[in-house]
């Protein structure tokens, strides 16, 4: 596991490629290990993968609030149960890991406690908000004490560019993003997006853009809930997902696909202003449009400049209100 590691991370950030090719033994080392995680639980196990197994347990210890070492305990209980031959994890450090070299962290971002603004690039040092004077920090309800180290509320986000990266890494999946290019209706009738009028207004206005169809086209879509189905909290956590409409009409919408970028959690929910933590989001998609970057297709096995456009949102009225300011 350290050795996919070291590979994923040289991979992507390492600018050591001959004329924009990776090295090919690299690029092995990790198809072999997205296979790896993706072989069954067990031998003749056709529910669980080893990576579908890690995400169900994981999202049991969430649920359930159980602690690191009750978790680790639980592995191991599960292990002597299964066969030999199981491909299950023994630790929450291994199981870590592998999110690390699939680079599926996140990052927290602290937030003022009043949702006026994120405390990055300019005021990543600041420890009060300028804007209504709250601190940076957890404040003791009960002496009025600053728990200086404890953010007051944090967002979490999932950069969405590593992640456009390791899509076009997989030849099978480099192949399913140019879906849309070749199976447009023929007969007038609508069957995936890229039959609508909006696809076809953004060929038209920048045809520059559809000449690559390796370009990528979003949809966003967010919507609050109460985590804690208490319907006397006012908890509320909005996640913000998208949508990569290159892929064919089966994969797209599966839940697989759909990209989570943004955790917005807090004691009331952010209303409009969600503007204020879309802003890392935003920030990536607009260097994904105006710029682009660059990223290695292994299926047609050449280094381009991948560009991104958001075609529209999908959201209920009272988010489309949030949304829209």
């Amino acid at each position: 596991m350290p050795e996919a590691n070291r590979l994923y991370h040289d991979f992507y950030f390492q600018d050591d490629e001959v004329e924009g090719y990776p090295c090919e033994s690299k690029k092995a080392e990790i198809e072999n290990f997205v296979r790896e995680v993706e072989t069954p639980l067990f031998l003749g196990c056709t529910k669980y993968t080893k990576m579908s197994t890690i995400v169900a347990l994981l999202k049991y210890k969430a649920t359930n609030s159980l602690t690191d070492s009750a978790f680790d305990e639980m592995l191991q209980i599960f292990g002597d149960m299964l066969p030999e031959n199981t491909t299950l994890l023994g630790s929450l450090y291994s199981t870590k890991k592998i999110f690390k070299a699939f680079e599926l962290g996140y990052e927290k971002i602290h937030a003022c406690v009043n949702d006026c603004c994120l405390f990055r690039h300019d005021l990543e040092m600041v420890e009060e908000c300028p804007k209504c004077g709250s601190s940076r920090w957890k404040v003791n309800q009960r002496n009025s004490k600053i728990e200086k180290g404890v953010p007051a509320k944090v967002l979490r986000y999932f950069p969405i560019i590593p992640r456009l990266r390791r899509m076009y890494a997989i030849t099978e999946t480099a192949e399913q993003l140019r879906w849309h290019s070749t199976h447009k209706s023929q007969d007038g009738k609508m069957r995936h997006p890229v039959d609508s009028l909006a696809w076809d207004r953004i060929n038209k206005k920048w045809p520059s853009f559809e000449l690559d169809p390796r370009n990528i086209r979003f949809g966003l879509s967010t919507d609050g809930f109460n985590p804690f189905q208490d319907l006397s909290s006012r908890y509320s956590c909005w996640p913000v997902v998208l949508v990569t409409y290159n892929l064919p009409p089966w994969l797209c919408m599966s839940k697989e696909s759909l990209m989570l970028t943004l955790l917005i959690s807090g004691p009331k929910q952010p209303g409009n202003d969600i503007d204020i933590y879309l802003a890392p989001l935003i920030d990536d998609l607009k260097d994904l449009w105006n710029n682009g970057v660059k990223v290695y297709d292994a299926f047609s096995k050449e280094t381009f400049n991948l560009k991104a456009v958001l075609m529209w949102t999908v959201n209920d009225f009272p988010a489309y209100e949030n949304l829209s300011g």
